[in-house]
């Protein structure tokens, strides 16, 4: 039985929510060892949206949870979900 881990995210990009980098790698070094993972992240607000170009503050509302989901490719589910057993 392949060892499982949960994986949290919080959001998508540099400052403002899980670092692209970070999260990939963590999910590649998971599969190249033969292990198995979901992707998890809190269904809330964002508590800040900023613009990357000139790190100012944006007045837009976005979801942690479906910005997670662009690093997990769809593969996420609520946090509210996850049970360690």
């Amino acid at each position: 039985m392949n060892k499982k881990f949960a994986v949290i995210l919080s959001g998508c990009g540099h400052q403002d929510g899980t670092e692209i980098h970070e999260a990939t790698l963590t999910l590649w070094a998971i599969h190249k060892n033969g292990a198995d993972y979901q992707c998890f992240a809190p269904d809330i607000p964002q508590h800040h949206v900023l613009n990357h170009i000139t790190g100012q503050e944006m007045n837009e509302q976005r979801n942690v949870l479906i910005e997670s989901a662009r690093i997990a490719r769809g593969k996420i589910k609520p946090l509210s979900e996850y049970s360690p057993a």
